[in-house]
Parts: structure tokens; C-alpha cells; sequence
């Protein structure tokens, strides 16, 4: 317990890094960590000026199945980057909550094609645990 501790201090001190990869590989690794502590910092995580570190925050939560992360994850659907709306909607389809319905709806007119199928997916993954 008290390694995995370190470890995620450890990484929270990479999310300051002004490199993005660095950074995008601590949220990965906080993920994969799976610590409740975590998710403070990948939803800060989701307002990184890189888009990689946005997507890897956006996988990131859909591990952790906790309610904060909703609303951060449904205004990350209006980012400029499809990487980043498909991370979101993937996420928003794990967390099965249904507040995510209507930008999900309006994202399967995305202009990506990648976007609008995991739009898709994720509505009909919502709906199946309602």
C-alpha cells in the first residue's frame, strides 16, 4: 500500500512535466494504478493543453467507474480533437450514466466517422443498463 502511494506521488509529479509525453504516460500509468486518488488528477488531466494527454486522461477514468469524471467527460465532447471526443464518448459509455445521453446523440453527427461509431456504441451501452 504504501509503494502504490509513492507511486502515484511519483506520477502526479510527472503531470507537471513540460514535456506532454511524460505527461500523457503518467496518466496512462495512473489509470493502470486504479487508485481512488487518481481521479482528481486525470480529471484535471482532461484540461491538458495537449490533446494526447486529454485522450489518455478520458480512457483513463473509464476505469474507475466514480461520478465525478461525467460532466468533465461530456464537455470534453466539444474538443477540437476527434481522438479526444472518441476517448470521451468511450469512457461516458463505460460509466453507463444516462446524463451523457444527449451529447452523446448529438455527437453521431460528428464529422469523424470514428467518433460518431463510438457515439453510437456508447448510447446503446447506456440504454442496455438502464
Amino acid at each position: 500500500m504504501v509503494e502504490e502511494h509513492k507511486r502515484i506521488d511519483f506520477l502526479l509529479e510527472e503531470l507537471k512535466s513540460d514535456d506532454w509525453k511524460v505527461r500523457e504516460d503518467a496518466v496512462e500509468l495512473l489509470g493502470e494504478v486504479g487508485e481512488p486518488d487518481a481521479v482528481e488528477p486525470l480529471i484535471m488531466a482532461l484540461e491538458d493543453e495537449d490533446w494526447h494527454v486529454r485522450e489518455a486522461a478520458a480512457l483513463s477514468l473509464a476505469i474507475f467507474e466514480d461520478e465525478r469524471s461525467i460532466e468533465p467527460l461530456i464537455r470534453l465532447m466539444d474538443d477540437e480533437k476527434a481522438n479526444v471526443r472518441y476517448g470521451a464518448a468511450i469512457s461516458l459509455s463505460m460509466l453507463g450514466d444516462q446524463h451523457a445521453l444527449d451529447v452523446l446523440e448529438k455527437a453521431t453527427k460528428d464529422e469523424n466517422p470514428v467518433v460518431r461509431k463510438a457515439a453510437k456504441l456508447a448510447i446503446k451501452e447506456i440504454k442496455n443498463r438502464l
